[in-house]
């Protein structure tokens, strides 16, 4: 019996092998017995003292052990992502070889209905989006839904392998290997591409290098390097503009780790889950709403997905847009396909909409929320998902 939206379109090209997730036992078992050996390190005045800008504190991470060991059921977290439809399949890229593919996926019957690909960052993973899609479940039935919802793993994050050739993963190759995917499931006339943080990025350079790709909304909009807009921000933009300058004072260090010492890094937080909970913890603590705290369930849910994965050392082909940032370059945005901006004032770095406005004359849709941070599909889903409808809305007549 097949589950209600896994369907897929009549043209497709590709593949599919459905896919339900299950970790071995074994593998939960040997979780376990690291966690209990893991130690806690030693009590430092940093710390101690309870401030983010040090990073996580030893008594958080005792108790998000404790938590983690005796209290975290992965396995309701792992039915809950089975109740979607979800796939691999196998994407041929020029470089990077056969590469498999996981997707989760909300297939339409309507024959007019838009595919849309959301691309998810770091430390995230398609998990990110499974709030948007209860809504969408809940909202609307296969056949009356307007959009056929494509929400992948990341090549070499999460599900999805990376190259099958001794090549680096690049942005570019993402993007790549992304846009061929939508062709093989029957998009290639067209689809939107949405991402936040990485998946941002990814969608900045799919909107330049493949045509496929008809518009793109994104909720993470920065200025390149160079850029200098005359415009004024507001009295509360410069607000937000002066926090997220203070948290690119201080909170950048792991983004230098990662784009100059990737492998070093890599083996290291693999070693232990413990030392990944510290690591990725800090940005599940730190990058969102503090009004609104992800709940310690979520975080420890989202570092066992990495863990049982093995997703942190593959992932960290983010780190050649730290070695551009510091060189003074960045990943292209096409300035003439339709443009969707979704600002939340929490995130770690945004751009006033004047100087949005005056950068990108494609800029066809801008929201600007009152509360939400860097994981805003996670955080705020509702408030997501409408921009992301009014958006496709606004460029339908593109299809």
């Amino acid at each position: 019996m097949s589950i209600p939206f896994g369907n897929p379109p009549n043209n497709i090209s590709a593949k599919l092998e459905p896919f339900r997730l299950c970790v071995p036992e074994d593998e939960l078992l040997k979780f376990k017995e690291l966690l209990k050996l893991s130690e806690v390190g030693p009590e430092t005045w940093w710390n101690t003292q309870n401030d983010p800008q040090f990073g996580v504190s030893r008594e958080w991470l005792i108790e998000a052990k404790e938590t983690w060991l005796h209290h975290f059921d992965w396995r309701e977290h792992e039915n809950h992502l089975n109740e979607f439809p979800n796939f691999k399949t196998v994407v041929e890229d020029p470089e990077a070889g056969l590469v498999d593919v996981h997707f989760a996926a909300l297939f339409s019957a309507k024959e007019d209905a838009i595919p849309v690909v959301f691309l998810h960052g770091f430390p995230a993973s398609f998990m990110e989006f499974i709030p948007m899609m209860q809504l969408l479940v809940k909202d609307y039935t296969p056949e009356n839904l307007p959009y056929h919802i494509i929400v992948p793993s990341l090549p070499d994050y999460g599900l999805s392998g990376g190259s099958t050739r001794n090549t680096e993963m690049t942005v570019a190759t993402a993007a790549r290997i992304m846009n061929q995917l939508m062709i093989d499931l029957g998009f290639g006339k067209g689809y939107i591409a949405q991402g936040g943080d990485l998946g941002s990025m990814i969608a900045r350079v799919i909107s330049v290098n493949h045509e496929e790709c008809k518009a793109f909304h994104i909720n993470l909009l920065v200025l390149n390097p160079g850029e200098t807009p005359s415009s004024t921000p507001s009295a509360e933009e410069s607000k937000i503009l002066q926090r997220s300058e203070g948290w690119q004072k201080t909170g950048l260090g792991y983004a230098i780790v990662h784009g100059t010492r990737p492998s070093t890094v890599g083996l290291a937080m693999s070693s232990s889950p413990l030392a990944l909970l510290a690591w990725i913890g800090e940005k599940l603590l730190e990058w969102v709403d503090q009004q609104e705290p992800l709940p310690l369930d979520t975080i420890l849910a989202m570092v066992s997905f990495y863990w049982f994965t093995r997703t942190f050392p593959r992932s960290l082909y983010h780190a050649e847009l730290v070695k551009k940032l510091l060189q003074g370059g960045t990943h292209p945005i096409s300035k003439y396909k339709p443009l969707g901006y979704s600002l939340f004032p929490q995130d770690l770095v945004v751009l006033p909409k004047a100087w949005a406005e005056e950068l990108y004359p494609n800029l066809v849709f801008f929201k600007a929320h009152q509360a939400g941070g860097h994981f805003a599909s996670l955080e705020r889903p509702k408030e997501f998902l409408e921009d992301v409808e009014d958006f496709v809305r606004s460029v339908r007549g593109l299809f």
